[in-house]
């Protein structure tokens, strides 16, 4: 019995846990999209996320190539003379 009460109380710090730092997580990720500006860029010949994604940070392309394809609604694949918005840090 003592087993079973101790088993629940577990599951229910995990689970609260779980709820809170999703919160956390949401909230966060709303402030810092309000910082945020966007820059056109229009796609040239040869260009991948990639190589557009390294010219903007210094820092590892991959979280802004997924923030490109978000706000895009793009797929990996694009081509020359495309349009897109680039987010830039806001001042």
């Amino acid at each position: 019995m003592l087993k079973k009460k101790l088993l629940f109380i577990l599951a229910i710090c995990i689970v609260s846990s779980f709820t809170i730092i999703s919160i956390m997580n949401r909230t966060y990720a709303t402030k810092k999209e309000k910082n945020l500006k966007y820059e056109t860029y229009v796609v040239q010949a040869g260009d991948t996320l990639w190589n557009i994604a390294k010219k903007y940070t210094d820092k590892d392309p991959r979280r802004l190539i997924h923030e490109i394809r978000e706000h895009n609604n793009i797929t990996p694949l694009i081509y020359e003379g495309q349009v897109i918005e680039i987010p830039t840090e806001g001042e």
